[in-house]
């Protein structure tokens, strides 16, 4: 074998050795930055720990008689009426020759029994829509206009003291009481769930006048009128009934 043959073999074996160890290097660094990303992602959350839950003994409570039920139904607390007198102005922007119709809607938004009194805070609104008849166009031959309509909200709010039917079952909850010891505090506590009392609608009832206000005569036409603003008297009758869920006990033959 030559010599140049020679010297080249031992040219290519240094430079081998010089491939392997970049190459090696480059995976580590690879494998450290997957190992450190993995650390910063690995969190608290995807730990899962499970544990024996012990049996509780629990006390039954039984009804004092043994020939009735109880159930858990609606009661009512107190059904009553009450009455409200509203006015207010409407104000139209253009001239109006009549109105053609009057539609109303009541909705009750708040009716809340204060606990501990028999007074009731409530509160609504009658939303309104009329449909009148306008008259933007006027000259000597007559008047013209279209068939518009007008929505508005007309809001109430009163409140009254009611008489029970059936009292509300209200338990009141007590503060936090510490007890001092020597070396610490003993704190006792007692709670109570109440049940919701609930307000509904029975039926009502609304009697309106609309007295007319700003009236100007239609120009060349004897006897006719127009007007832009309008005021309103409104008595309302509502009748109301709270209602609460309470247990009640029966007589097991009146189950059947």
């Amino acid at each position: 074998m030559s010599s140049k043959s020679k010297k080249n073999e031992e040219l290519n074996v240094k430079e081998e050795p010089n491939l392997t160890v970049d190459i090696l290097e480059d995976t580590e660094q690879i494998e450290s930055d997957e190992l450190s990303r993995g650390s910063q992602d690995d969190c608290d959350s995807i730990l899962i720990s499970s544990k024996n839950i012990p049996e509780c003994k629990n006390d039954p409570e039984e009804p004092c008689c043994n020939d009735v039920k109880y159930i858990n139904v609606p009661v009512v607390i107190s059904q009553f009426k009450i009455c409200l007198q509203l006015e207010n102005s409407v104000r139209f922007c253009e001239p109006v020759v009549c109105i053609k119709a009057s539609k109303k809607t009541l909705q009750l938004k708040e009716c809340k029994l204060i606990p501990g009194t028999k007074k009731v805070f409530i509160r609504g609104v009658i939303k309104k829509v009329l449909e009148y008849a306008s008259a933007r166009c006027q000259n000597s031959k007559g008047s013209s206009g279209n068939i518009r309509y007008l929505t508005y909200i007309v809001p109430f709010e009163c409140t009254t003291e009611i008489s029970y039917i059936n009292p509300p079952e209200i338990k009141a909850n007590k503060e936090q009481k510490f007890i001092p010891l020597e070396y610490h505090f003993v704190c006792e506590d007692k709670g109570y769930f109440n049940q919701n009392i609930v307000c509904e609608i029975i039926k009502y009832k609304i009697n309106e006048l609309m007295c007319r206000e700003d009236i100007v005569p239609v120009e060349n036409i004897k006897g006719q009128d127009c007007f832009y603003r309008m005021k309103e008297k409104i008595v309302l009758n509502l009748h109301l009934r709270l209602m609460q869920n309470q247990v009640v006990c029966i007589q097991k033959d009146c189950l059947g």
